[in-house]
């Protein structure tokens, strides 16, 4: 008996202790870069990547990070640019090809290199680019480029900046839908040679998003009288910017705030009464008037 209670006291101090499959100990080798990108810009080798800063284990970084680059297997020490997680350097051309590699070292510890990427040196003809034009039509900004060759165009938010990676490729123009009101928004544009050269790049010009454009007006109203008493009602305007209605009886406003309704009561109201309604978006637009009278 005496036996059997040790077993069992001996089988529960032990089972307590039990526990599931220990973690692994965290990494502390940074993840090497996975994206790493070469064309010519000009006369130059244009290298650039994305790294978001963590570990091989994916838990974020919490130390300094430098890059150490190669060209050729010999080490160099670029200028490095970045925005965001978006990184590139400017190199010159040394050799026949050059071919680049990135490892990512933290204070202790450094990386895989990334993949290499190699080009190769080609003519880019020397032409000097006039700015866009831009226009700000009804569903956005239209990039005008006035040239016949397939264009790279980037999208900036100041005069001074320089992205690596183009906004969207195109031909003649582009429309950027992508905009909001009253923001500012910078474009400058190269030409391509070939999939991975291009031409310098075209002077940046900006322009600020603006609706300039009247909503269409409202449609089919009527009366509905009764008595003193007349409800106008409309069909709502077909752009879908409209934030409500300014109504007008016999050319004077009875609302200041375009209302959100189809409808208006009048409560005072006579048989010769006009009664006008006017659309009104989000730019303060306002569309042609819907006259509405008993006949």
């Amino acid at each position: 008996m005496v036996f059997k209670l040790f077993l069992l006291l001996a089988v529960f101090v032990f089972s307590c202790g039990v526990k599931g499959n220990p973690k692994p100990p965290p990494s502390f080798v940074p993840a090497e870069v996975e994206d790493i990108h070469v064309k010519q810009y000009d006369d130059s080798p244009l290298i650039y990547f994305s790294y978001e800063k963590k570990y091989r284990d994916g838990n974020p970084i919490n130390e300094n990070v430098n890059f150490v680059f190669y060209r050729n297997e010999k080490k160099i020490n670029p200028i490095l640019y970045s925005k965001d997680n978006l990184y590139w350097f400017f190199d010159t051309f040394e050799d026949k090809e050059n071919c680049y590699k990135v490892v990512v070292k933290t204070k202790k510890k450094e990386s895989l290199p990334s993949k290499v990427v190699c080009i190769k040196k080609i003519e880019v003809p020397k032409v000097v680019l006039n700015p866009p034009k831009i226009e700000i039509v009804e569903d956005g900004l239209k990039i005008n480029f006035y040239v016949e060759n397939q264009v790279n165009l980037y999208r900036v938010y100041n005069q001074d900046e320089f992205l690596p990676i183009p906004y969207v490729s195109s031909k003649n123009f582009y429309v950027d839908k992508d905009v909001e009101l009253d923001k500012k928004y910078c474009y400058y544009y190269t030409v391509s040679i070939t999939k991975f050269s291009e031409t310098q790049k075209s002077p940046t010009v900006c322009e600020v998003f603006k609706d300039i454009f009247p909503p269409l007006p409202p449609e089919k109203g009527r009366i509905i009288v009764d008595k003193n008493e007349a409800t106008i009602v409309w069909e709502e305007s077909k752009s879908k910017d409209v934030v409500g209605y300014l109504i007008y009886k016999n050319d004077k406003p009875l609302n200041s705030v375009p209302i959100k309704t189809y409808y208006f009561i009048d409560k005072d109201y006579k048989p010769s009464d006009v009664y006008k309604v006017v659309a009104v978006d989000k730019g303060s637009n306002k569309s042609k008037e819907l006259v509405i009278k008993n006949e």
